[in-house]
């Protein structure tokens, strides 16, 4: 029989011989082998391959049947990530090499144009920074115009856009990788606090030493100053009237300062300075810490009080970062908050109120000087189990905190379960496949690269009318953005260097624990799959209601915090549908070099890269395809031959299939392990990710309840998380979702309790 080809569903012809028809700029002729069902083909795929589409169903086509309805008890977490095995660096294709230079055409590489159409899928937001306006510290945007009235986008955000797939695709190097040599911290239990012993750092010589305070009348060897009125909620929660101050002057005991005090069970009486003339009584020596007015209900700072059978441990280089990577965590993590109490003229030592985030800021968060372990430096410390404290080492040090109930470092860096073999270039030796395509620059100190490809001529091929729609002037209040969290180890951290999940279960503290584990890998945003129509419809109007149990989650809830310094708002967005143009010039690029490029540019129909801003909000998926007919590459012997004559040559045939497949043969052969292409790890995350979701959940960040929550309270679901059933972000490749209800196993929270103190005691699991 004849049959059209283009009549046969995309879902029925495998993925290896859709894209080699795709991209053969001639005539084809290719045994297939196929599948018989009445007189539709089933299956078809070129002769000697294997049917690839098995794994991958939901890249079938745009024609598969969307759900109805919304999964109302799960959901996909906006990010995810595509795993980032360690590399073969000795590969000649995708190992590290050095780039064959600019100086000429080779003869058996590629050089050339490659016209490209970009259409939109979803809204694209393209936001002119250069016209922003503020009101309040609320910014609103415009779309980016060119001269001619259309949308402008920046050849450089196709750049990147690219280059971050070509890394994934490649199992490159990661192009920047930096902040990340310090531990991070996570939140410890209560129960772990009651431990801590308080020290003050001393220098004696040219040494400084950790002088642990034991002092057998104070719980916890420190004394208890009255300070502040329980129920006190002015800026300085009653302390002018309810601190205990100096007999002698009726000061306020400050941080640090020396004194004298009086205890009747372990709680001071009487406080005078060191060097005051003291009357007769049972005076005992110690230093004032004030912490703030950090949590509700505090009533009482501390003194730290001396005893002359304190013992000490030498400060060294792992005591000072015990201390110095978790206060600069503490900072850095709080930053911006403090950055908003300035903007308003609050005090970050003011007293708020009892809820969450309105009490005053413990000193450590928003003092500079505590930033550094120093003569004079308050603390808390922890002990291994089973210390001798009459022949205590720097080893028996676990950790220093500024507080009773402190965060906790995690055992290892970031960097430190990175495999070297994806650490930035270090020299030109070393360039992994994107940075010779791409573009390389050393990360610390000097030393660059040129790449062999440039994107230019970027048009846009809808009229402005229909291209841009317009929200007016006030725009449309987006969404507020999430920001990355390292420390939420079920989410970023791996059981191994391959990116595999942590098993559900376990406790966070087990995240950074060890050297064996590793990252999940490159943060993607999949594409919002399966939207319901009209879900981008009237966005300056806020809904309550859902669309086909879909709510719209790009949009702020109104009320009176619609438009604050947390989110921005946007006057227009460059509409679904809009189509563009591009040439991308490449040169003197090997057939796997490439062939990976020509791949990305000839995904499957039904698989979108991610473009713009507000991708965790569903924002920019685009589709993107090789126009054949205007795009020219040809190999270096081709273009020597071209200038020698000046004259039309007939080129090299051109098959990008060939290149594609010599790519995706290098993928399979360095991390197949004997599985086809489409089911290494990486390629098959990034393909769900291209394609989105198919069981029906939306996507939106964490919250405990299919409706949006006009205050937000996204922590409420990893509270619950952390309390029940301790869920791990899942691996794109399994699809599978998280649930709304993160807290349903009641045990977990009953056995935290028994957690360990330190990460050298083996791994607790829930009961």
């Amino acid at each position: 029989m004849q049959k059209p080809f283009t009549s046969i569903p995309e879902e029925q012809i495998s993925i290896a011989l859709l894209q080699k028809v795709k991209t053969t700029m001639q005539t084809l002729t290719v045994k297939v082998l196929f599948e018989e069902e009445g007189d539709r083909i089933l299956k078809m795929r070129e002769e000697g391959q294997p049917w690839d589409r098995d794994t991958l169903p939901e890249a079938s086509s745009e024609a598969s049947e969307a759900p109805k309805n919304v999964n109302p008890k799960n959901f996909h977490n906006p990010y995810n990530f595509v795993p980032a095995p360690p590399r073969k660096t000795d590969d000649p294709e995708l190992g590290d090499r050095k780039p064959v230079g600019h100086g000429c055409y080779h003869s058996d590489r590629w050089t050339g144009r490659i016209s490209v159409k970009l259409k939109t899928i979803t809204p694209l937001l393209i936001p002119d920074a250069s016209e922003m306006t503020e009101n309040k510290d609320h910014k609103t945007y415009p779309v980016r115009l060119g001269a001619d009235g259309k949308p402008y986008l920046p050849p450089t955000s196709i750049k990147g856009m690219l280059r971050s797939a070509y890394e994934a695709v490649t199992n490159s190097r990661l192009s920047v990788f930096f902040k990340h040599d310090k531990r991070l911290a996570y939140r410890m239990s209560a129960t772990e606090g009651t431990t801590a012993k308080p020290a003050r750092v001393e220098k004696r010589g040219h040494d400084l030493y950790l002088r642990i305070l034991e002092e057998s009348s104070c719980v916890g060897g420190a004394a208890k100053l009255p300070r502040y009125d329980k129920y006190g909620k002015s800026p300085d929660k009653g302390e002018k009237h309810q601190a205990l101050k100096y007999n002698s002057t009726k000061g306020l005991p400050q941080h640090g300062d020396r004194v004298r005090v009086q205890l009747s069970k372990g709680k001071v009486t009487q406080i005078q300075r060191w060097d005051d003339n003291i009357p007769g009584g049972d005076w005992k020596l110690g230093w004032v810490c004030v912490t703030g007015a950090n949590i509700g209900g505090k009533q009482n700072e501390r003194v730290f009080i001396q005893n002359g059978s304190d013992v000490s441990v030498k400060v060294n280089d792992n005591i000072v970062e015990l201390w110095e990577d978790l206060i600069a965590d503490y900072q850095k993590t709080h930053e911006k908050d403090l950055a908003e109490r300035d903007k308003k003229g609050i005090s970050p030592s003011a007293y708020l109120g009892n809820k969450p985030g309105e009490t005053a800021w413990s000193r450590h968060v928003y003092e500079k000087s505590e930033a550094k372990l120093q003569e004079g430096t308050l603390c808390y410390v922890e002990l291994q189990k089973g210390y001798d404290l009459d022949n205590l080492h720097h080893t028996d040090i676990v950790a220093l905190q500024p507080v009773t109930i402190s965060r906790r470092l995690y055992d290892v860096k970031p960097e430190d379960l990175l495999p070297k073999s994806l650490h930035p270039a270090e020299n030109k030796q070393k360039l992994s496949p994107a940075d010779r395509v791409f573009g390389w620059v050393k990360q610390n100190g000097k030393g660059s690269y040129k790449g062999h490809l440039r994107v230019h001529s970027v048009q846009c091929q809808t009229s402005k009318e229909k291209a841009i729609a317009h929200f007016g002037k006030s725009g449309v209040p987006l969404a507020i953005l999430g920001q990355p969290k390292p420390a939420q180890t079920r989410f970023y951290c791996a059981e191994d260097k391959n990116g595999k999940a942590i098993e559900k279960g376990e406790y966070k503290e087990h995240g950074y624990e060890s050297r064996d584990r590793g990252l999940r890998g490159r943060k993607v945003y999949p594409h919002h799959n399966h939207l319901p129509e009209g879900y981008w419809d009237n966005p300056a109007k806020h809904r309550t209601d859902d669309i086909n149990g879909y709510y719209q989650e790009y949009r702020r809830h109104s009320g009176e915090n619609e438009r604050d310094s947390q989110n921005r708002s946007i006057t227009g967005w460059v509409n679904p549908g809009t189509e563009f143009t591009f040439d991308i010039d490449v040169s003197n690029l090997s057939n796997v070099e490439l062939g990976g490029l020509l791949w990305l540019l000839s995904l499957p129909n039904n698989s979108h890269h991610r473009l713009g801003g507000g991708k965790p909000l569903g924002f920019g998926s685009v589709r993107l395809d090789i126009d054949l007919e205007n795009s020219d590459w040809r190999t270096g012997q081709d273009w020597r031959e071209f200038y020698r004559s000046l004259t039309p040559i007939t080129p090299t045939s051109l098959d990008p299939s060939v290149c594609i497949r010599d790519y995706q043969n290098a993928v399979q052969q360095i991390y197949g392990s004997g599985k086809s292409f489409e089911k290494v790890s990486f390629i098959a995350a990034f393909l769900r990710s291209s394609t989105g979701f198919n069981d029906g959940s939306p996507i939106h960040y964490p919250r405990t309840n299919a409706k949006i929550d006009p205050e937000g309270k996204n922590y409420e679901w990893f509270t619950d998380n952390e309390g029940g059933d301790l869920w791990s972000l899942p691996s794109l490749e399994s699809g599978k979702s998280l649930p709304l209800k993160s807290r349903t196993n009641q045990k977990a929270a009953q056995g935290r309790g028994n957690a360990p103190t330190s990460a050298a005691t083996e791994r607790a699991k829930p009961s």
